[in-house]
C-alpha cells in the first residue's frame, strides 16, 4: 500500500479513489465529495480507504483502530465511512456495467 501525492492529487496503489485539490483551495475525496477537507484530512481519507480496501484488515484490530482514528479526523464514524465507500463501489460498478442506450427508432404508422 502506498499513496502517491502531487501538489493537486493524492492517489493510491490499491484503490481507484483519489483526492484532488479543487479551485477553491480545498481538497475533495472521490468518495466524500460533499465535504471540503484540508490536505491532512485528504491524506487521512486516502489512508482510510487503503486500510479498508484490504480484506485482511477485517480481523486486524490495529487496522480497525487506525481506520476509526482516520474516520474521526474526517468527522465521521467508521460505519458512515463503510457505507459511503460501499455506495461508491456500487456507483463505479453500475457505471462500468451500463451499456449505452440504443437510439430511439421511429415507429412506422400502422
Amino acid at each position: 500500500m502506498a499513496l502517491h501525492t502531487t501538489a493537486t492529487t493524492i492517489t493510491s496503489t490499491v484503490s481507484p479513489e483519489q483526492a484532488r485539490l479543487d479551485g477553491f483551495g480545498t481538497w475533495r475525496l472521490d468518495w466524500l465529495p460533499d465535504i471540503p477537507l484540508t490536505r491532512d484530512q485528504a491524506v487521512s481519507g486516502m489512508v482510510l480507504d487503503e486500510v479498508l480496501s484490504d480484506p485482511a484488515a477485517v480481523h486486524d484490530t490495529m487496522a480497525v483502530e487506525l481506520a476509526q482514528l482516520r474516520a474521526a479526523e474526517l468527522g465521521l464514524d467508521l460505519t458512515q465511512v463503510l457505507l459511503r465507500l460501499f455506495l461508491r463501489i456500487q456507483e463505479r460498478d453500475a457505471a462500468r456495467l451500463c451499456w449505452p442506450a440504443e437510439p430511439a427508432r421511429a415507429s412506422s404508422p400502422a
